[in-house]
């Protein structure tokens, strides 16, 4: 079952939300005649498969889909809740983020931080709490520009299909068996190579290391949670595989600085204006690494 919002449609961007859950009928089966579009998860992971090839949206990773682009969605977690955004883009916006068609990439993986991650589950609900349509373009042009900007800063160089399908297999194990906690022994099996050679092309791929990867995944999907004013924080740090409150309070506070309460509540008061000062300092903070 998907349950789509249109949050924004002006002449430049057209925002739809997702929220998709069991029974899952057709989800994400998109023709070819829709424009260009990022697909941002704020809870959950999903594989979106174009031709035959797949990528992975995901907390720490948006996908960008060309215009024109048939493609459909599955679930490695199949059980799970998984809510994103959608963010559909006319040409002229596209040219103006420096995006050009490239009829041998469909699709583009934009890996980013959990700082981002925050920042565009803040954009829709700044959205949702309404604002005109300048505002929104604006706010959607600077959201779009920083991480365009920011993943062409810190690119790595292309890999081969091999190592792209050996690491996808290991990102899909890890989301869709997280209850398991599969190790590296399990996973370098899965990926048909030893634990050594799975551990170098992982962080030559994602920039993570496996441990570093999983825990993304965990706070990115709690983030999205708490943007949607979850209560019960020791259900929740159970659900996305913590060992406590306490252990998932001290990954927070390691990662954003501030503790779930603290980012809940932070989401919670945000607005536009403050988006757009917190990417400002995104683009500060991304700077002094290039």
């Amino acid at each position: 079952m998907s349950i789509m919002q249109t949050v924004l449609r002006s002449s430049h961007f057209k925002v739809i939300s997702h929220v998709c859950k069991r029974p899952r009928v057709d989800c994400g089966n998109v023709t070819g005649d829709e424009p260009a579009r990022f697909i941002f998860t704020r809870r959950g992971s999903f594989m979106v498969h174009a031709g035959n090839r797949c990528w992975f949206a995901r907390p720490g990773q948006a996908v960008f889909v060309s215009k024109g682009v048939e493609y459909h969605i599955t679930h490695p977690d199949a059980e799970s809740c998984n809510c994103c955004t959608d963010v559909l883009i006319d040409d002229e916006t596209l040219d103006m983020l420096g995006i050009h068609p490239d009829p041998g990439q469909p699709c583009r993986a934009f890996g980013h931080d959990l700082h981002f991650q925050k920042t565009h589950v803040e954009m829709l609900l700044g959205l949702l709490r309404g604002c005109d349509t300048e505002d929104g373009e604006e706010i959607l042009a600077d959201t779009l520009g920083y991480l365009v900007q920011s993943h062409e800063s810190r690119a790595s160089a292309t890999q081969d299909m091999k190592v792209q399908r050996q690491v996808t297999r290991v990102e899909e194990a890890i989301i869709g068996r997280a209850e398991e906690n599969l190790g590296v022994n399990e996973l370098a099996r899965l990926a048909g190579c030893s634990p050594f050679h799975l551990c170098r092309i992982f962080r030559s791929c994602t920039g993570q290391s496996l441990r570093q990867f999983r825990m993304q995944q965990r706070l990115g999907t709690a983030l999205g949670r708490l943007g949607d004013g979850e209560k019960d924080l020791a259900a929740l740090a159970c659900d996305v595989g913590f060992n406590s409150h306490s252990h998932m309070t001290d990954a927070f506070r390691l990662a954003l600085g501030m503790s779930p309460s603290e980012v809940r509540d932070d989401m919670r008061h945000s607005d536009l204006h403050a988006l757009k000062s917190r990417l400002r300092d995104l683009a500060i903070r991304s700077a002094r690494f290039v």
